[in-house]
């Protein structure tokens, strides 16, 4: 049997018996996941709760702020799934995908991730706040809607042209651009 993780911390001389017995009882009380209440209470770092879980897991820990992810690694995952499952691909090689996760035991999202790419996945381990940051820097939230275009306001008479209109004008910038692209190239 695997040993538990707070054994682990006590192991590895991160945290005493003594912070390990009021992280449980506060656990306990208030509820949460261990590392992160252990964090909360000051006594171990983020970081020292990455790593010791990558080593709990077996799976290796990456640090996102000294990586460039490269657009087209990028665009393999869609935006709604990456923010949705909170895994972010960092690179290919093969039918490899190698990809940041918060939690690599989460086998629905990396069968999801599998099905929606076609790529074996390959996880690593990264902590929360850095995924989120990661998100929103390589996936940012949409903001404010665009401003309507002036053929938005011309009178559609055409019920199958009314109709097309309505939607694309309820599509998200990203995808309203790939409609552009490939209007453009049949045009």
């Amino acid at each position: 049997m695997a040993p538990k993780f707070g054994q682990l911390l006590l192991w590895g001389n991160l945290i005493t018996q003594e912070q390990l017995q009021q992280a449980l009882s506060h656990q306990k009380e208030f509820g949460g996941r261990l590392g992160e209440v252990l964090t909360r209470l000051g006594y171990i770092s983020e970081d020292d709760i990455t790593r010791t879980l990558g080593m709990k897991y077996g799976v290796p820990t990456v640090n996102l702020d000294q990586l460039k992810i490269d657009k087209d690694t990028l665009s393999i995952i869609p935006v709604e799934m990456a923010r949705s499952k909170r895994v972010l691909p960092l690179s290919r090689l093969g039918s490899i995908l190698t990809c940041a996760m918060e939690d690599p035991t989460r086998i629905d999202v990396i069968n999801a991730v599998e099905f929606q790419t076609g790529f074996n996945l390959q996880p690593v381990l990264v902590p929360t706040r850095m995924m989120s940051e990661a998100l929103d820097k390589y996936y940012p939230e949409p903001h404010a809607p665009l401003p309507a275009s002036p053929a938005a306001s011309v009178q559609v008479r055409n019920p199958q042209l009314h109709d097309i209109t309505n939607r694309l004008q309820k599509l998200p910038p990203e995808k309203l651009e790939y409609v552009k692209r490939f209007l453009d190239s049949i045009l």
